[in-house]
């Protein structure tokens, strides 16, 4: 039987940390919250590899070092409250529970928020909200948001998304354009007066997440 505490450990020591994650608190979550719950049962013995993990449907477990990174740029602090766009997976939103005061998840296929919902009961995180809805609308019913994190790559973020920030919130996303491997993790912030900047944080590969891949370009 595989040693998952072991695993978690040796993700966090040889691929998280020595990326750049130093926030004390988000190296525990990502040691603590037991990934293998959230992969299909061939991939369990895997979960701690640094790789996006499939998930069925064109869904993936983004991998461990991308995602840390991501959420470390999100500056997560006790009070916050966050979107999980494309959250059905479930490991994000356990993830930030112990970092944040409510995740909100959004996920358009119900049967990945049953599936998950079991998990965090299981698991005792009672700061957990799940909603469904078209993921490329995000969830402006129960915004604003303090930071907002998009579980994939995507070929640019609608605006009305980042409209559901707070001002000085933040966003996380991995912007890849059409036609490349290789996208680019990017934080976009909120201003006072609607407006918003981004900059660029590091390179990644990551999938696609389903409704936010490049629109088809018509030739004639």
């Amino acid at each position: 039987m595989a040693d998952f505490q072991q695993a978690r450990k040796n993700m966090v020591e040889g691929q998280i940390h020595p990326n750049g994650v130093i926030m004390p608190e988000l190296l525990e979550a990502f040691e603590t919250t037991p990934r293998e719950l959230f992969v299909p049962s061939d991939y369990k013995n895997l979960a701690c590899n640094d790789e996006d993990i499939p998930l069925g449907g064109g869904r993936y477990l983004l991998e461990p070092s991308v995602h840390a990174r991501m959420i470390q740029a999100l500056e997560p602090k006790a009070d916050d409250v966050v979107l999980d766009i494309g959250g059905g997976t479930g490991y994000g939103a356990a993830v930030l529970s112990p970092l944040v005061s409510t995740v909100v998840v959004v996920e358009n296929e119900n049967e990945l928020i049953e599936r998950v919902s079991q998990v965090w009961k299981e698991m005792g995180l009672c700061n957990i909200a799940s909603f469904e809805g078209p993921l490329n609308e995000g969830n402006a019913a129960n915004a604003p948001y303090d930071s907002i994190v998009i579980a994939g790559a995507v070929a640019e973020v609608p605006p009305q998304i980042i409209d559901q920030l707070v001002p000085h919130g933040r966003l996380v996303c991995i912007i890849k354009e059409a036609g490349h491997v290789m996208g680019q993790a990017r934080i976009y912030q909120k201003s006072e007066d609607g407006q918003y900047s981004s900059y660029a944080l590091f390179d990644a590969g990551s999938p696609y997440l389903k409704g936010f891949e490049p629109k088809p370009v018509f030739q004639f």
